[in-house]
């Protein structure tokens, strides 16, 4: 009786031991794909990976590497940046026009360090370490001669995925909700728990169900009333994925999405860019992203793509009045935080001569989201702020790029000077170059 699973794993493994790691390191996507087309189960699938690993482990020079029993699949990766950044902010006054702008040059560096493993029957764990202690940044500025930088535990998770359909995180982890930078800073790794169901439709669509608890302040439970009650933010995501057109390479992306705080207070510290402390009341945002793309419109390799992000505040009244003080006989509430962008792209950034061109404008309303996890470089976090981020890339070789990203902003309501909103206008502009490892 002819052994499927048998066949797959001599075939793996003569593959593993003629290309050595790489191959056992990215094997995982290929034995997915056996157990969706049904040539193996779940379980052949557990024992292939876990085979296939101690194969690589037997055939490595003893003393060099010593592997857990458990582990599947063990990745590390990381990068290295460096930045050059200016910026100008001119700062809102009561009456009259803005005469002071901030100018400011700074050198600055990135480095980040991350670990990946995949155990048997479903489990999964991993950690990041990167510069820089804000959430929303893992900047460091180069500072005194002889200084040295701290590092900080960005990522800290366990996961299980029981099936192909079930996916649970537990930790500070990568950002589950699919998003952009309007409302989620792209350095925010969130904390607390995460599910995803996924069912699979057709040839390759998608529908997915997205939950995130994501703990935000911890408070004395000692005190009563908001004060003694942790601050959560709780947010929910259908993720619809169809995929159109020749050889089914275009896809769409609508993801429709609700998240809401619990009655709180945020009392410790935080190092963002521009920090908010006090109640969590008065935000309740429906989201709404997505995305368009159309594969090899000017040849094989190259996409062009449309994409938004939204987020309304039924609350943003309550928010701009009773939180931060300010009458709405004055000021308006501007419930509504949107964004609309276009992509063009040769490559997927991943291989030399790859880039990528991608232009967006977006208005951020005073009532319409927070603080705390909006952008940090799109007008230094304020609210209340309008403008275009522009960001080029281009792969220097497989594993370098280089990045120029402009931000121009403008204020909504003139002579705002809340702290939350109180830039006139403002530019910054980055020059990067990343080392992929």
């Amino acid at each position: 009786m002819f052994n499927l699973k048998s066949h797959w794993l001599a075939l793996l493994g003569g593959a593993l031991l003629a290309t050595g790691p790489a191959l056992a390191q990215d094997s995982g996507p290929l034995i997915d794909i056996l157990v969706k087309k049904g040539i193996v189960t779940d379980q052949e699938a557990e024992d292939l990976r876990a085979d296939l690993v101690k194969d690589f482990v037997n055939s490595t020079s003893a003393g060099k590497l010593n592997l857990s029993s458990a582990l599947t699949e063990f990745k590390l990766s990381g990068d290295i940046r460096m930045r050059h950044q200016m910026e100008t902010q001119a700062p809102a006054v009561a009456t009259g026009s803005p005469v002071l702008t901030n100018e400011r040059t700074r050198e600055r560096f990135r480095f980040r360090f991350n670990g990946d493993t995949v155990l048997q029957k479903g489990w999964t764990a991993g950690f990041a370490l990167e510069t820089g202690a804000a959430g929303d940044s893992g900047n460091q500025t180069f500072q005194g001669t002889n200084d040295d930088y701290s590092i900080f535990l960005t990522r800290a998770y366990i996961g299980w995925q029981p099936n192909l359909n079930w996916a649970f995180i537990l930790g500070k982890q990568k950002n589950p909700i699919y998003t952009t930078d309007l409302r989620w800073d792209a350095d925010i790794n969130p904390q607390g728990l995460s599910e995803v169901y996924k069912y699979f439709s057709g040839a390759k669509d998608t529908f997915e169900v997205r939950g995130l608890q994501n703990i935000v302040d911890d408070r004395d439970e000692k005190t009563a009333g908001p004060n003694g009650r942790d601050a959560w933010l709780f947010e929910q995501q259908a993720v619809y994925t169809h995929w159109f057109g020749k050889d089914l390479l275009n896809s769409v992306v609508l993801a429709p999405g609700f998240a809401k705080y619990n009655d709180s207070v945020l009392a410790n510290g935080t190092t963002n860019e521009n920090p908010f402390l006090g109640t969590t009341r008065y935000l309740s945002l429906l989201t709404f992203a997505g995305e368009i793309n159309w594969a090899n419109v000017n040849g094989a390799g190259t996409s062009f793509k449309l994409y938004w992000d939204s987020a309304y505040n039924f609350e943003s009244a309550s928010r701009v009045r009773k939180v931060y003080g300010l009458s709405l006989s004055t000021w308006k509430d501007d419930p509504l935080a949107w964004l609309v962008g276009a992509a063009y792209a040769k490559g997927l950034g991943k291989v030399q001569g790859d880039y990528s061109v991608k232009l967006d404008f977006r208005q951020i309303g005073l009532g319409s989201s927070d603080v705390n996890t909006n952008d940090s470089d799109f007008a230094f976090g304020k609210l209340s702020q309008q403008g275009f981020k522009l960001a080029t890339s281009y792969n220097v070789t497989d594993f370098t790029n280089l990045n120029v990203t402009y931000f121009y902003t403008t204020a909504m309501q003139d002579n705002l000077t809340y702290s939350l909103a109180n830039i006139d206008h403002s530019q910054l502009l980055q020059f990067d170059l990343v080392v992929k490892f």
